[in-house]
Parts: C-alpha cells; sequence; structure tokens
C-alpha cells in the first residue's frame, strides 16, 4: 500500500517485507542487548545537519516508510529471543522521527510484553506529541526519551531545526510533562560549532534544573556534529574527536555536571547477533517491491522466504539513473556487495 506525500512516495509495509536488512526501517541489530526498531522514516523538521536528510527539504529521498505495528512486534519477537538474554533494551529510533507513528503506543506496549525485555527507550525531538499522547506512552510502559534540543534560544532552535514554526518553549514544556508523567529523559544535543556553542551551557544548566536524568543517568549527552556522505553538511569546521571531548571535560568542570556517561551506565553488553544468511558476493534472486529511501536505489526481497525475521532480509539494490518504478513487482538478479549488521546492499547483475 502506499500513498502519495511532499513529491514522494509513502510505502506503508506489513509482513510480505522483511523487516531485517536496511536502516531505513524495520530491525537493526548491531550484536547488543539493545535492538533498533525503526518504524517509520517521517520527520517535519529540515534540520540543517540532519545526517539523514530527513524532512520536507530533502532533495536526496523519494521514498518514505511506515510499518505496520504487528509486522515489527513479531520480528522484534523473534530476536529477543535469539538473543538469549533477560536485559534487552528496545530503542525506538530511525531516518526519522518515530513520534511521527500513528501506533506508537501499541509499538511500546507489544514491545515492553516480550519477555527479555526490560527497558523501551525512544529518540525524538517531541515536538510533535502532545499531553495526552506522552501520558499514553508513560502508560504503555515508556522508559526512557532521548531528546535533542540542540538550542533554547527561539530564533536559534529555529533555524537549527530548519523550520520557522518549530517552537522550542513547546519542547521544554513537553520535556516537564513526561517527567512528570514517570518517563525519565536524557537530553541530546548536536553540538555544531560556531553556532550553538554558546547553548551547550545553557541546556546543561536547564536540564539540571528540571531533573533530566533522575541522579540515575548522565542528563546531557551531547552529539559532535558529524557531516555524512548523504546529510545535510553545514559550513563550519567540525570538531576533531580529541576537540570535542577536551571540551566536554572542560565544561564538566565549569559547571560542575557529568557530561561523559560513566562506564556501564546504560548497561549496554554484547549479546548473540543474528546470523547473516548472505555472504558478500552471493548473488540472490529478488523482487522487487517499492522505491529504495534515496534516489537510485530500490528495495528487493528474496523471491525463496524462510518466514522467519532470523532469515529473511529486505536488500537495498543500487540501480543508480536505472531506477524507476516501472522495476518495481519484477524480478532480477542482484549481488550483495556490504552485509556489515545485517544491512544489506546489493547491485543488479547486468
Amino acid at each position: 500500500m502506499e500513498t502519495a506525500a511532499r513529491g514522494r512516495r509513502v510505502f506503508v509495509l506489513g509482513r510480505e517485507v522483511p523487516q531485517v536488512g536496511t536502516l531505513a526501517f524495520g530491525i537493526v541489530d548491531r550484536g547488543t542487548n539493545v535492538i533498533e526498531v525503526r518504524p517509520t522514516t517521517m520527520c517535519a523538521l529540515s534540520c540543517i545537519f540532519c545526517s539523514v536528510n530527513a524532512g520536507p527539504r530533502s532533495r536526496l529521498r523519494w521514498a518514505e516508510y511506515v510499518v505496520e505495528p504487528d509486522a515489527l512486534l513479531a520480528a522484534l519477537e523473534e530476536v529477543v529471543r535469539f538473543k538469549g538474554v533477560d536485559n534487552v533494551e528496545v530503542h525506538i529510533d530511525g531516518m526519522g522521527d518515530p513520534g511521527h507513528y500513528p501506533e506508537l503506543a501499541e509499538l511500546v506496549k507489544g514491545a515492553k510484553s516480550i519477555r527479555g525485555v526490560s527497558v523501551v527507550s525512544m529518540q525524538t525531538r517531541l515536538y510533535m506529541l502532545d499531553e495526552r499522547k506522552i501520558k499514553e506512552l508513560a502508560g504503555a510502559g515508556l522508559d526512557r526519551l532521548n531528546v535533542s534540543i540542540d538550542a533554547l534560544d527561539a530564533e536559534l532552535a529555529r533555524k537549527l531545526a530548519g523550520a520557522e514554526w518549530y517552537d522550542i518553549s513547546r519542547v521544554l514544556q513537553l520535556v516537564r510533562v513526561a517527567l512528570e508523567s514517570g518517563i525519565n529523559i536524557v537530553v541530546s544535543p548536536v553540538w555544531v560549532p560556531g553556532l550553538n556553542d554558546g547553548e551547550m551551557p545553557k541546556i546543561v544548566k536547564w536540564a539540571v534544573e528540571c531533573g533530566v536524568g533522575r541522579g540515575v543517568l548522565t542528563p546531557v549527552v551531547i552529539q559532535k556534529y558529524v557531516p555524512h556522505k548523504r546529510g545535510r553538511r553545514v559550513r563550519v569546521r567540525p570538531m576533531t574527536w580529541g576537540e570535542f571531548w577536551r571540551r566536554l571535560r572542560e565544561m564538566e568542570r565549569e559547571l560542575g555536571v557529568p557530561l561523559i556517561p560513566r562506564p556501564g551506565e546504560y548497561n549496554i553488553h554484547k549479546a548473540p547477533e543474528i546470523p547473516k544468511p548472505f555472504r558478500v558476493g552471493d548473488v540472490v534472486t529478488v523482487e522487487l517491491v517499492a522505491r529504495g529511501i534515496f534516489r537510485g536505489e530500490l528495495l528487493g526481497v528474496p523471491a525463496a522466504r524462510r518466514g522467519t525475521a532470523l532469515l529473511d532480509r529486505t536488500f537495498t539494490v543500487i540501480y543508480g539513473p536505472r531506477a524507476s518504478d516501472g522495476l518495481v513487482g519484477r524480478r532480477a538478479r542482484v549481488v550483495v556487495v556490504e552485509n556489515k549488521h545485517n544491512i544489506y546492499i546489493a547491485r543488479p547483475l547486468r
């Protein structure tokens, strides 16, 4: 099922599409007890530093995705069971903002009910939620929100978000609502040198005053701006990692607030990674089922599937200028060129 939006196609994906294999949607397993769950690529902001080029201003994307919750939860349950540990964290994130996902409370409740899942967290900019929705998420069992706040100054916040309508005061109020509802908060600003340097100490002081982290977690975990190949680039000189850590430690001393998470703080550890059923160099016959998220890409699923999230995969097939809607519905032979963390990239055989 697909509809039109913002000049792109929005594909609504169900169980017919394997939920492992792409970064755009579904399940991402990096070999730890943290499983990333990606229900949608939609985002209403066009942040000027966005590493995945999300939002209305994107010129590289030609598709968006929304995944049906039963498809996500069925795949998630299989992956959690395979892990064989009782402290899995399900982290809801994505190449968009999961706050836009219409079945978010259902997804949280379903994830929390899976045996072995102890924590459900979510990465968001929070602006698309309201008090009622936040209370629904708390009732569904959401444990933590990692909230992206890049500036407290209203004008600068709008500039960084790439949206004149963005209201940072509303986001700050919703953080308080979440805390009052029993959801812990970690604030995760992106530090863009030369633009929001002066905002970092302000954000830290505000977060501490609000009780963010609740004395259990580092309240503000600052992210370094890193230019990405397909992301939006800001005309600044990115900090080196050495400079970034040095400036964080200086800020810690000046403010008296920890800004670097302690070892073991999030209880992240290695856990069995699901199998890689296809190796680099394998040739696979796939059915082309949709556009890939970026222009020049199509999604392919193996013509012969096994009916399990542990072995079925979705491939991003790089066609380049030859990619077209006319290829969707056809079969193609592709060769696997990458499979790190079960993210499958393939190229068509000529």
